[in-house]
């Protein structure tokens, strides 16, 4: 439903659009074709061919009161009249684009013809003098010739100019109702928008509402799954730690001598209860992290030697791998970090990496300053990590789905809380993978720069 509101408003707001611009094109021819209508007022060919009629006998005039030797006219102001006939005739001759005026009329040949007379008797004009009569008579018989045909060409530009006008002003009625129609589209246009968008406004503040449900029902799910998991957690370390003392101690043999029978399977318990106990640790930084109840205690510290720590305390509980350590700067590598926090990161991927790692393989844990950046990394030699689980090998309680997973175990947390304590020292972590050529699993921390140390490869077992 809210899908077809929306095509709906859409379709309505282009119809609106496409109105509008019909409305807009409409109006602004209308606004030419008043123009043009006003321009032969004033230039159009009817006001070109009115104004060289008039100078045409403005002309024949002059030349009448020179010949009667009127004192107010000289030959002076023949030659000034006759300029101005010939700049008329020139403008009547030949419109802005290079074509006549008059078009193929006809009476346009008299445009011509007076063009002809005009050249022709330039050099009489030209060369007349004060009292020379004859020359003037001569001048007045040629031109008033051209009174009765130019006034005939004038009339049928008026015509043809009036015609005009008439389509014009029809042109000017059809874009006016094409525009009152597009205008009453766009009012109809208008309502039907502002109806959808009521409509649609309605069906979001439902949605909206709706979704402002479910999500505090997702609150709740998630408080009451993070406090579940908290209490359950919290109530399994209790009788977890009594357990493992116990069995600790049996397999210690503080408590009496067992034969090698019983003392292999108090060892098996023992490590199963270190694991579990693991994976409860894991699930209370979760949601520690979740409630962001995390603590950080910085200091300055050689992540060599925290890393050297690591190695150390791992390799002597993992009999069939071989964990070496590797020093691959030339010095101590400072950074300032939580002590516990990193060694818990370094941990998790070990581990990580001694899970999916087969036996009598080797794990190698090298660090490096490369720039500005202190770099762990972990390298394992296991069967790689699958593609299609690349994408969320950081998320929690994500797992391989590989019979690798389903014989290591665990709960998926650990590379997820590594993952949170390195971006919480302003570092990255990310990894490397070949099918069947194992995985390094890199993390980088910011440097701070201080003493040199001597490289050192050497094997913790």
């Amino acid at each position: 439903m809210n899908s077809g509101f929306s095509a709906l408003r859409w379709l309505a707001a282009l119809g609106l659009m496409v109105a509008l611009g019909l409305s807009a094109a409409g109006l602004m021819t209308m606004r030419s074709e008043l123009g043009a209508l006003s321009n032969t007022k004033r230039t159009g060919a009817i006001w070109i061919a009115n104004q060289l009629e008039f100078e045409l006998f403005r002309f024949t005039q002059t030349v009448a009161l020179f010949m009667a030797q009127d004192p107010r006219v000289d030959a002076e102001d023949v030659v000034f009249r006759f300029d101005i006939l010939w700049s008329r005739h020139s403008v009547a001759e030949m419109a802005d684009n290079g074509k006549p005026v008059a078009g193929d009329w006809p009476e346009a040949v008299v445009l011509a013809d007076l063009g002809e007379q005009l050249r022709e008797d330039d050099p009489l004009v030209l060369g007349l003098e004060s009292g020379d009569v004859e020359t003037a008579r001569v001048l007045l018989t040629h031109f008033e010739a051209f009174a009765a045909p130019l006034h005939d060409y004038t009339l049928v530009v008026k015509d043809v100019q009036a015609q005009e006008d008439m389509d014009a002003r029809q042109e000017i009625w059809r874009l006016s109702k094409l525009t009152v129609a597009f205008s009453a589209a766009l009012g109809i246009g208008s309502v039907l928008l502002a109806i959808l968008f009521f409509v649609d406004s309605r069906v979001q503040r439902q949605i909206s509402k709706e979704n402002m449900v479910l999500l505090k029902r997702s609150e709740a799910a998630y408080t009451a799954r993070i406090e579940f998991l908290s209490t359950v957690s919290h109530e399994l370390r209790t009788p977890l730690t009594s357990i493992k003392g116990v069995l600790g101690f049996l397999k210690a043999g503080v408590l009496g001598d067992l034969d090698s029978k019983a003392h292999r399977m108090i060892q098996i318990a023992h490590s199963n209860a270190v694991r579990l106990e693991k994976l409860i640790d894991d699930i209370l930084d979760s949601v520690k992290a979740e409630r962001g109840e995390w603590t950080f205690d910085f200091e300055q510290l050689d992540l060599v030697k925290v890393a050297e720590g690591v190695v150390t305390a791992n390799a002597s509980v993992r009999i069939d791998r071989t964990i070496r350590f590797r020093n691959a700067a030339s010095g101590p590598v400072m950074v300032f970090a939580d002590r516990g926090r990193i060694e818990q990161v370094l941990s998790n991927l070990i581990s990580n990496a001694v899970k999916f790692s087969e036996s009598d393989t080797e794990v190698v844990v090298t660090v490096r300053s490369e720039g500005e950046h202190a770099v762990a990394s972990v390298k394992d030699s296991g069967a790689g990590i699958p593609e299609a689980f690349r994408g969320r090998i950081f998320e929690k309680f994500a797992q391989a789905d590989s019979s690798d997973k389903r014989r290591a175990g665990g709960t998926g947390l650990g590379l997820n809380i590594a993952k949170r304590i390195v971006e919480s020292h302003n570092g990255k972590i990310y990894f490397e993978s070949e099918p069947g050529k194992g995985s390094i699993f890199t993390f980088e921390l910011p440097l701070l720069k201080d003493a040199v140390r001597e490289k050192q490869d050497h094997v913790l077992v």
